[in-house]
């Protein structure tokens, strides 16, 4: 796998990940925050009654998060309130209450990534050292490259979907592979790892945090478009040794003349 991950981000983001004073820190983004509809999207592997199936679906749903348990009288009324979307709104909602995403990318220089996640190519991209990554958590397949598909090969099925035989980490890593271009890496961390802010984010779901060692920084990158003053805090901060980042410079990208890329400025 490759040795560096990266971290697209806004220019305000980049002043919390890049921190002047202590280590940065990175959003654990609970799957029912991510930006995609179909996100744990989930099909059965058995036809059978649907009030059976719905106590079915329940057994399993609660033993993803036993703390919040699921009666088929509450799949039932998601199939009613939620239509197609009943079961992958009902799984995301349970495993949201356990998890949170950190999405990486193995290509720092791809034009739909600035465009989507930077404010349209204004922010920065950070690089960050995989086996620092690795040390955030005492998961062991924690951190997974996303496989993309075709087709929805999420199956729900009788085997409860939890320790000490878990496939929830497959299913939390695949998406459609109308994302392929992403290139995505994911680390999925136990809530309870890391820390809560207090804060609630648009979705109403709570905002949890992931400290990172300023030492697994690697690499930074940003464009013709980034703020010049947050360029210069930035730049400041990768020079200061007291904050032990793992690199001293920025690298700046620029529209290559003849494709529709980003090139290293000369």
């Amino acid at each position: 796998m490759a040795e560096i991950l990266y971290k697209y981000m806004t220019a305000e983001r980049v002043l919390t990940c890049l921190p002047e004073v202590g280590d940065g820190t990175l959003r654990a983004t609970q799957p029912s925050a991510l930006n995609d509809p179909f996100e744990c999207a989930v099909r059965p592997v058995f036809v059978m009654d649907e009030n059976d199936a719905n106590l079915e679906f329940a057994k399993v749903l609660s033993g993803i998060n036993g703390t919040t348990p699921i009666t088929g009288q509450q799949v039932a009324r998601a199939r009613r309130e939620y239509g197609s979307l009943y079961l992958r709104n009902l799984f995301a909602a349970q495993v949201s209450q356990r998890f949170g995403i950190v999405s990486f990318s193995t290509n720092p220089r791809h034009p739909l990534m600035w465009s989507h996640y930077t404010s349209d190519g204004s922010g920065f991209v950070v690089g960050y050292k995989v086996e620092c990554l690795r040390r955030l958590t005492s998961r062991e397949e924690a951190l997974r490259e996303v496989q993309y598909r075709g087709d929805v090969a999420l199956l729900l099925g009788y085997i409860v979907l939890s320790s000490p035989e878990s496939n929830l980490d497959i299913l939390l890593s695949m998406k459609s592979d109308h994302w392929s271009h992403e290139c995505e890496w994911r680390l999925i961390m136990e809530l309870r790892e890391t820390v809560g802010t207090g804060q609630i984010d648009s979705r109403g779901l709570p905002v949890n945090l992931v400290r990172v060692p300023n030492e697994a920084v690697v690499s930074v990158y940003h464009t013709e478009r980034t703020p010049l003053d947050t360029v210069e805090k930035i730049r400041s901060r990768l020079e200061n040794p007291n904050n032990r980042y793992g690199t001293s410079r920025l690298t700046k990208l620029i529209a290559s003349s003849e494709r529709y890329e980003y090139e290293d400025a000369p």
